[in-house]
C-alpha cells in the first residue's frame, strides 16, 4: 500500500477540519473528514449513532471508514479517539502520513465552546468538559505521539498550520522522491530489497511492516547511534503498530563476542520476544554483525532488517546475510549466513560521520567500482569531491544504488562465497594482514582495504594481469579520498605470518583477488610467498631496482 494519504489526527478541538480544508487547497488534493463520512454511511448525525448504538456501535463504523480511505490521495481528518481503535496506528502508518495537531486542554475547551455535538463531552459543566478533555488527551497522548509530525497548534492561525505541515510534507516527498532506490537481492522464496533515501527513516516503520509480519521490534544500536536516531526509529515503528524496544550494546569491536551475543538473548527474552519478533540493527557494520548474529540463533532464527547508519555498512555489509562475532584468535570465526528481510538506507544520516570514517567507506565504494562498474568508478574519477560532500542529493543517491548493485548482484549469483564472491574481497588479503600486524588499533577498516588494493592493483600488473597504469589510477582516486594508499613499512616476515592465516586460503594457497582491467576482477591461487615475493617492495611487489654502487 503507498503512504499517499495525510492523516490529521488529535483531540476535538485541535483544528483538524479547519486545517484540513486549508492543508488540501495548499496541496491539490480532495478534504475527507472522516466524521462526515461515518454520518453519510450511517444517514444519521453522531449524537444520534451515540444514541442508538453506543459508543462502541460508533468506533465500528469509524474502523469500517478508516480502512475505506486508507491510501486514498487526500487530505484526511480523523475523530479524536479513531487512532486509538485497535490496528488503527499501523493503518495510517501504512497508508500515509500522520500528523498530530497538539493543543492544551484549555485551547481545546475555548474552542469546543459548551460541547454541542461532542456525546463525549455532553452533560457536563465547563469544569467537568475540561477534566474530561484533559483525561481522554492522557489517554490518547501515547497514540498520538506515534505521528511522523507533531504541530502545536495553540496561539496559531490556521494557515499558519497547514502552512508548516505543507513545508514538511514537501521535504518528506522530496526525500521520497530522491530516494527509496530499490535495488533486488534476488535469492528466491529469500529475496529482498534495499531501499536508499534521503531523509528517509521515518518510514522505517511502515516499511518494516509491509516487509515482516511481526509484532514486536527489537531494535539494537550503540549508544552514539541511538542518541541521534533510535527515538525517531522507535517512533516510526511504533507508528507502524509494532511495539519497539531499544538494546544498547557498547560501541567498539570488542562488543562483537559470544558474551555480548548471550547478554542480548537475554535482554531480548525478558522484552517478551519470540519467533514474531523482528530484530532491527541500526548502526553500523559492528551493530549488523552482531544482531544479525543474535537473530540468526535466538529460538532458531528471527527475522532481520538491516538500519545502516555508515557508509561501508549501506554499500556493502548491511547485505549479503554474513552476521558474527570474534573469537580471540581471530575475527568473524563464529558466525551464520542470515539474510535481512530488508536493508533500510537513510543517505542523509552519512552527513553526521566524521570525514575520516566517510572516506574509509568510500574505499569499498571505489573497490565496488574497480571490481566491476567501471561506470561507477569513472564517475568516482570525475565526482568524488562532490560525493563526499554529501550536498548533490542525488548524485550521492546515484554512487549509493551503483554500489549497492554490485553487491547485490554478486550475493544473488553467490550467496555462499563459493566463487564470485570472492571478488568482493579486492584488497583484504593485504589490509586484514595490516589490521591484524596493528592489533586492529589505529586504522579504519577502509584504510586498510585501501591499502591492500592498491597493493593488489600493482601486484596485478607485475603479473601481467592488468594494464600497465591502472594502479595509478586507483591509488590517485583513493589518495583525493585522503585514504593511505601505501602498506605500513613492516618485515616481510611479519606479513607473511599473517597471510599464512588468512581465512580465504585453500591449503597453502590463498585466493588472491586480482584487477584484469577496471570493473574486471578475478582470482589466483597464490602461496603467501608469491603474493609478496622475496626482493619486492611492499608497494605491490614490482622489484626493488638497486642503486648502482658509487665509482
Amino acid at each position: 500500500m503507498e503512504r499517499r494519504t495525510v492523516w490529521l489526527v488529535g483531540m476535538m478541538g485541535a483544528g483538524k477540519s479547519a486545517v484540513g480544508r486549508a492543508l488540501a487547497q495548499r496541496l491539490g488534493r480532495p478534504f475527507v473528514d472522516s466524521d462526515a463520512e461515518i454520518e453519510a454511511a450511517a444517514g444519521r448525525p453522531i449524537p444520534a449513532i451515540f444514541a442508538a448504538e453506543g459508543e462502541p456501535g460508533f468506533r465500528a463504523r469509524e474502523r469500517a471508514v478508516l480502512a475505506q480511505l486508507a491510501g486514498r490521495n487526500a487530505v484526511v481528518a480523523l475523530g479524536g479517539g479513531a487512532i486509538a481503535q485497535p490496528g488503527a496506528g499501523r493503518l495510517l502508518a501504512r497508508s500515509g502520513r500522520v500528523v498530530w495537531l497538539r493543543a492544551s486542554p484549555r485551547t481545546l475547551l475555548a474552542r469546543v465552546g459548551d460541547g454541542a455535538g461532542r456525546p463525549l463531552l455532553a452533560g457536563r459543566d465547563e469544569r467537568g468538559r475540561l477534566r474530561e478533555l484533559a483525561r481522554l488527551l492522557k489517554a490518547r497522548a501515547r497514540h498520538y505521539a506515534a505521528a511522523d509530525l507533531a504541530v502545536e497548534t495553540d496561539g496559531l492561525a490556521v494557515e499558519a498550520v497547514a502552512a508548516e505541515i505543507a513545508a514538511w510534507l514537501g521535504r518528506e516527498e522530496r526525500g521520497v522522491a530522491h530516494g527509496l532506490r530499490r535495488v533486488p537481492v534476488a535469492l528466491g522464496e529469500r529475496s529482498y530489497e534495499v531501499r536508499i533515501g534521503w531523509g528517509s527513516l521515518a518510514g522505517l516503520g511502515a516499511a518494516v511492516a509491509e516487509a515482516v509480519d511481526a509484532t514486536r521490534a527489537l531494535v539494537v544500536t550503540v549508544p552514539p547511534v541511538g542518541r541521534r536516531y533510535a527515538a525517531a526509529a522507535l517512533r516510526s515503528l511504533r507508528a507502524a503498530g509494532l511495539p519497539a524496544t531499544r538494546f544498547d550494546v557498547p560501541d567498539g569491536d570488542r562488543s562483537k563476542s559470544l558474551a555480548q551475543v548471550a547478554r542480548l538473548y537475554e535482554a531480548f527474552l525478558d522484552a517478551g520476544a519470540d519467533r514474531s519478533s523482528v530484530v532491527i540493527a541500526l548502526g553500523g557494520g559492528m551493530v549488523g554483525d552482531l544482531a544479525g548474529f543474535a537473530a540468526a540463533t535466538l529460538l532458531r532464527g528471527l527475522p532481520l532488517v538491516q538500519v545502516p547508519t555508515t557508509l561501508l555498512a549501506m554499500i556493502d555489509s548491511s547485505l549479503g546475510g554474513k552476521t558474527g562475532v570474534n573469537l580471540r584468535r581471530g575475527k568473524n570465526l563464529v558466525g551464520a549466513f542470515h539474510q535481512p528481510r530488508l536493508v533500510w538506507a537513510d543517505a542523509a544520516l552519512l552527513r553526521t560521520l566524521p570525514p575520516r570514517v566517510l572516506a574509509a567507506g568510500m574505499a569499498e565504494v571505489v573497490k565496488h567500482g574497480a571490481i566491476r562498474d567501471a561506470v561507477l568508478f569513472e564517475r568516482l574519477e570525475r565526482d568524488l569531491e562532490r560525493v563526499l560532500a554529501l550536498r548533490d542529493e542525488a548524485l550521492v543517491l546515484d554512487v549509493l544504488e551503483r554500489a549497492v548493485a554490485v553487491k547485490a548482484d554478486v550475493v544473488a549469483q553467490d550467496e555462499r562465497e563459493t566463487g564470485l564472491r570472492a571478488h568482493l574481497n579486492f584488497g583484504h588479503t593485504l589490509g586484514h594482514a595490516v589490521e591484524a600486524l596493528r592489533g586492529y588499533r589505529g586504522i579504519l577498516h577502509g584504510e586498510a582495504v585501501a591499502m591492500g588494493m592498491v597493493f593488489a592493483a600493482r601486484r596485478s600488473e607485475a603479473l601481467g594481469i592488468a594494464p600497465e597504469g591502472l594502479a595509478e589510477r586507483l591509488r590517485a582516486l583513493l589518495a583525493r579520498a585522503g585514504l593511505p594508499t601505501e602498506l605500513p613499512d613492516l618485515p616481510r616476515a611479519a606479513y607473511l605470518a599473517a597471510l599464512r592465516v588468512d581465512k580465504k586460503r585453500r591449503g597453502t594457497r590463498i585466493r588472491f583477488v586480482v584487477l584484469k582491467g577496471v570493473g574486471a576482477a578475478d582470482t589466483v591461487a597464490l602461496r603467501p610467498e608469491e603474493i609478496l615475493p622475496a626482493g619486492r617492495a611492499a608497494r605491490g611487489g614490482r622489484p626493488q631496482r638497486r642503486r648502482a654502487a658509487a665509482r
